[in-house]
């Protein structure tokens, strides 16, 4: 298993770029690496954590014209909770399934010569395995019903209103006949 696939000392090499002259050839056998490393990946609402790596463990096979990578990508996320807006972490783990190949492909990533940089692979699984809607918990109740009530934290101040947004359009109506 590698580690570190290139010497320490090499300026401005990319701890995602493996030399993978090894399976290219026609008696080649898989290989396995492992990373864990630190990255500023994020979208609007949500973002990997500044104080934890991106750990994964990744199985390189050689296949016809190119490489297949699969395997896992853990990472702690830190996310504002869409229900109660209070800010969480979370660990996730998402799988890795990709081919390289020296094709102009959208569908597939680069091989360059005898080196594939996995970093967008990473990127890409992790970014597209986030929640659309980020939640703290299936617990979560949400900010408020009223301005006065949080509906994680307690009982509401005015126990007769409904937690409906429409409960305010009963009194629109007459009684029912």
């Amino acid at each position: 298993m590698d580690r570190h696939p290139y010497p320490a000392g090499m300026p401005n090499r990319s701890p995602f770029l493996l030399n993978v002259a090894d399976l290219l050839g026609t008696d080649a056998s898989g290989r396995s690496v492992s990373f864990e490393e630190f990255v500023d990946w994020k979208l609007d609402l949500i973002k990997l954590s500044d104080d934890e790596p991106v750990m994964s463990d990744i199985m390189l096979h050689p296949v016809s014209g190119g490489i297949a990578a699969t395997g896992w990508v853990s990472f702690v996320t830190e996310e504002t909770c869409q229900r109660c807006l209070k800010p969480t972490r979370t660990d996730r783990r998402a799988t890795i399934g990709a081919l390289f190949d020296r094709t102009d492909d959208d569908e597939t990533y680069d091989l360059d010569g005898h080196e594939i940089d996995v970093e967008q692979m990473l990127r890409d699984e992790v970014l597209l395995s986030l929640p659309v809607v980020s939640i703290c918990g299936d617990e979560c109740e949400g900010v408020v019903d009223s301005a006065q009530n949080d509906l994680n934290t307690g009982a509401s101040d005015d126990e007769d209103e409904s937690r409906s947004p429409f409960a305010v359009l009963k009194d629109l109506l007459g009684p029912e006949d």
